[in-house]
């Protein structure tokens, strides 16, 4: 806890934020929790209590899991997939080792009557290792659909799985303890059948999502529903025993609170899902949510549920654990439920406004103002407002820790109280542990503690008569200023969006991360009236890309992506979105009050620097001519030219394998081969990566090789996020059909018969073409010339160069994959590259050596792929005695004048060979001898040996 409150105060300046906040709930908090938690309960439920000489074991066990959390952030901080792999290892032993040894509990014990939770928390146990070896899986950041695939598999299995049903099934016998009231033991064991059918629910569900099937994951997500839905039952059923009860002293409201609201946002959290899954089926990806989709689930899943259920139960068994007689149990109760309507209502509306303002529909825009009294609309919900409330509801869920210190020294005050009035020292610590169950079948009155603490209501307790039964007045208070004070920073945090843009840095709508001066004249009221505009995408264009409004309207956008090929989005400064449209979708974009000009823009990544931009205009507005614009999460820190730091002198990543500089060998006269577009984040220079797009899952795709006269088909597949193409150079054909764009999920077939000799650049046509071939999309197909004579030594060269968006600068936040560096649009229109390298990466064969022997002729293919840079090839220490220029030789050995060339000459999209011998062993350098691009990154050594 302690650990993730530092994170969360230091975030902005930590790589991999949004995951480390996640899992340090999740895979720290939560499965800490569960292991320690689960052993007691299973104690406690089978009646048993192990010596102290397994205690030493469970410890261990908790180091272990301790361990496998530090290894897996320890490798996803720095992107090391291989470490996170190891970590992945030693979580999964944590908690295999945890389940065998509830298992032999469990075969050991003499009357296992509620073994059925104990075994749900050893089936939940196991499923948490596939989860993990997903989550290992994705570090290696596979492309989409695979991203969204591994990370919906990755969800289901870890909090529906190993943390719903472990939750679900404590919560049979924990909730009638905290309500104090009699479990029904015929009851609770017939709704445990449920948690059978939450497994099923799993399995099913995380199979469907790795394969794609919509129908069968939505089918299983409702058995898993279902399930949950009988088991609950059970719960309301208790919840309403306890409020018809009469009760001598209150109830401990902050656990009852928290649990019941977490459970509340479990449920929406699995009708979302559901939801969202089955809209999935008709996109054109038709295969999964894909990463981005599945993430709108992180809020109420974590937030919501987990959080809430964690801290709900904490503060009820830390304070009947450490026991210490009724008064201590009583005392330290009460402390960790101070203002626990305040706390839970703060956490709550945060969380619903969160949920409300992302969706985007007109339902959860009347709800969310519904939720704010008017106060306040979705469209409004910016960064300042988002931020304020963040940190109140970060403060709420702080004052657990602070009340926890308080009831541990109220506890112990109490302890010294009663022994020095000569009572009791507290329970005996070696006693068996009872359950509420057992206790209840027998003891209408007893309301005993899991963890056999006595009961606070029994003699000598010192019962209040006064002491309310339920919610009072006092609640209603809390209530009223719990939301009051999430309206209020609600309100405050609107303001500042509204009078200095809802990034706090609005600049120019061109994104230039200037600071643009509040609206003058004051706000502008509503008018009550609304603007409806429709707005098409294509061709790179909004139209119309001027709205004009009456200052004081709402402003609702008919948005349609009437584009055939390619994927488009609005993005307004204010933080409204549409979200991603596939070609033919449409959606509505609330745009909200229009109290002054706004910018808009398309953020797939090189659409707006084309000049997909579109700007609203508040007519009648004190003052119009100004743009709120920035970009979302923009900042205003950074200059967007600046070179991205990264130390070429050090060795590549850990997780990255150099590429093989070889030739391939032939593929005959009648090829066919695949080329997958997919998305991810991969390194380009030792410890920088990008938000790549890649032909089979490489910057710079692969060597292809025909021969003269041979035919090449080539399927494209499209597993990207948005359109792309293919530009085969070595073919004659229309490009109409073969190099058209093609939206996620489709493929084409491009057949080409190689006619022509040379080094052919292949790559996306899509535009803006600079961005995807600097993202990767490009490569090499080698036609050998006729004859070619077969050398010793055959290698391929691919310079590219690369623009990224230095940390800090306006576009940076936007980046597809977290800890990676989106393209830089303006570097590549300024020519100001961040690297220019070979075959994907910056001097990795500085590093890796070519190898060659003394007396071998070295063929060297080259090929300047841009998409913008040439070379001038050079061997330091070697004469080409062999040159082969865009199809034709310029030089050959003896020659007649006797000449050997020392440089070969390439411009963007040109290509060729090189030959020479090596007469002495030493290690030769290849480079652009432009230095500046051999600085960048474009250099190899080649070891030479006797």
């Amino acid at each position: 806890m302690i650990a993730l409150v530092v994170v969360v105060l230091t975030h902005q300046w930590l790589p991999q934020a949004r995951w480390l906040m996640v899992h340090m709930v999740t895979l720290g908090l939560i499965s800490t929790s569960i292991m320690v938690w689960g052993q007691h309960f299973t104690e406690a439920l089978l009646k048993t209590r192990l010596g102290e000489e397994s205690r030493p074991r469970q410890v261990a066990r908790s180091y272990l899991l301790t361990a496998g959390v530090a290894v897996t952030i320890a490798g996803m901080l720095p992107s090391w997939p291989w470490v996170v792999v190891v970590g992945a290892l030693l979580v999964s032993a944590a908690l295999v080792w945890y389940a065998i040894s509830l298992g032999s509990q469990v075969r050991a014990a003499l009357a296992p009557r509620f073994a059925f939770t104990v075994r749900a928390y050893i089936g939940a146990a196991c499923l948490l290792p596939a989860g993990a070896v997903l989550g290992a899986v994705m570090a290696f950041s596979p492309g989409e659909p695979w991203q969204g695939r591994l990370l919906l598999a990755h969800q289901i299995l870890n909090i529906l799985g190993f943390v719903g049903i472990t939750v679900t099934g404590t919560l049979l016998t924990l909730w009638p303890t905290v309500l104090r009231t009699k479990a029904d033991p015929v009851a609770t064991a017939r709704s445990a059948r449920g948690l059978v059918g939450m497994g099923v629910g799993v399995v099913g569900a995380s199979i469907a999502a790795i394969i794609a099937s919509v129908s069968l994951g939505v089918a299983f997500v409702l058995v898993y529903a279902g399930s949950f839905a009988w088991v609950a039952i059970t719960l309301v059923r208790a919840g309403i025993r306890s409020a018809r009860q009469e009760h001598r002293i209150e109830l401990p409201w902050f656990p009852i609170l928290s649990i019941g609201a977490g459970m509340v946002w479990f449920m929406l959290g699995l009708l979302r899902l559901t939801a969202l899954w089955w809209r999935s089926a008709d996109e054109q990806l038709a295969s999964s949510l894909v990463a981005a989709d599945v993430q709108t689930l992180t809020v109420p899943f974590v937030a919501g549920f987990l959080l809430q259920v964690l801290l709900g139960a904490m503060s009820y068994l830390l304070p009947v654990t450490m026991g210490g007689g009724p008064r201590a149990v009583r005392a330290s109760l009460a402390m960790m439920s101070r203002f626990a309507v305040v706390r839970v209502v703060i956490v709550n509306l945060v969380i619903a406004l969160f949920v409300l303002a992302d969706k985007g529909t007109a339902a959860s825009g009347a709800l969310f103002a519904g939720l704010t009294v008017g106060t306040t609309d979705a469209a409004g919900f910016g960064s300042w407002a988002r931020v304020l409330a963040s940190l109140l509801a970060f403060a709420a869920l702080l004052s657990f820790l602070v009340l926890m210190v308080l009831a541990i020294r109220v506890s112990v005050r109490e302890r010294k109280a009663l022994m020095a009035s000569g009572g009791p020292g507290g329970p005996d610590a070696s006693a068996p542990l009872p359950s509420p169950a057992l206790r209840g079948a027998t003891d209408p009155s007893a309301s005993t503690a899991t963890t056999g603490a006595a009961s606070p209501s029994a003699p000598g307790s010192g019962t209040d008569p006064s002491a309310p039964a339920g919610l009072d007045r006092r609640a209603l208070t809390g209530a009223l200023l719990g939301a009051g004070s999430v309206l209020g920073v609600t309100a405050v945090g609107s303001s500042l969006d509204r009078a200095y843009g809802s990034y706090g840095d609005t600049g120019a709508a061109s994104g230039s991360g200037g600071t643009a001066a509040p609206a003058a004249g004051g706000a502008v009221s509503p008018t009550g009236q609304t603007t409806t505009v429709a707005v098409s995408m294509a061709e790179m264009r909004f139209h119309p890309d001027v709205i004009e409004v009456p200052a004081g309207n709402d402003l609702v956008i008919e948005l349609a992506n009437d584009d055939p090929h390619d994927v488009h989005d609005l993005v307004l400064a204010d933080g409204t979105a549409s979200g991603r449209l596939q070609p033919g979708d449409s959606t509505t974009v609330e745009a909200g009050v229009i109290s002054h000009d706004l910018a808009g823009w398309c953020s797939i990544v090189g659409h707006r620097a084309m000049g997909m931009t579109l700007r609203v205009t508040a007519v009648g507005a004190a003052t119009t001519g100004h743009a709120h614009g920035g970009s979302a999460g923009a900042s205003t820190g950074g200059d967007e030219l600046a070179r991205v730091p990264m130390d070429l002198a050090a060795e590549p990543g850990e997780g990255y394998a150099v590429r093989d500089a070889a030739m391939p060998p032939s593929a005959g006269q009648d090829q066919r081969l695949t080329l997958e577009i997919t998305e991810a984040a991969l390194e380009v220079a030792p410890g920088v990566s990008m938000d790549a797009m890649t032909f089979n899952g490489t910057v710079v795709g692969p060597v292809i090789r025909s021969e003269l006269g041979a035919r090449l088909t080539v399927d494209l597949v499209n597993n990207g996020s948005m359109g792309h193409s293919l530009d085969l150079h070595a073919g004659r054909v229309a490009p109409d059909e073969v190099m058209r764009t093609i939206p996620p999920g489709k493929s084409l077939e491009y057949t080409i018969t190689t006619d022509y000799a040379g080094a052919w650049l292949y790559h996306c046509s899509t535009m803006p073409m600079t961005v995807h071939l600097a993202a990767g999309l490009l490569g090499v197909l080698i036609v050998p010339p006729q004859d070619l004579a077969t050398a010793d030594r055959e290698y391929v060269l691919v310079q590219s160069d690369h623009y990224l968006v230095p940390e800090g600068a306006a576009g940076h936040a936007e980046a597809m994959h977290e800890g990676a560096h989106p393209v830089s649009p303006a570097k590549i229109a300024a020519e100001r590259p961040d690297m220019t390298v070979f075959n994907g990466h910056a001097n990795q064969y500085v590093h890796a050596p070519l190898e060659a022997r003394v007396g071998e002729r070295v063929r060297i293919w080259v090929l300047a792929a841009g998409p913008s840079r040439g070379i001038s090839f050079h061997v330091v220490g070697g004469v080409f005695d062999t040159v082969f220029f865009e199809g034709e030789y310029l030089l050959r050995p003896d020659n007649e004048t006797g000449g050997g060339s020392q440089a070969l000459h390439l411009g963007a999209a040109q290509g060729g060979f090189v030959e020479l011998v090596f007469d002495e062993p030493g290690t030769y350098t290849a480079v652009n001898h432009s230095f500046v691009d051999m600085e960048r990154g474009a250099r190899a050594l080649i070891r030479v040996t006797t």
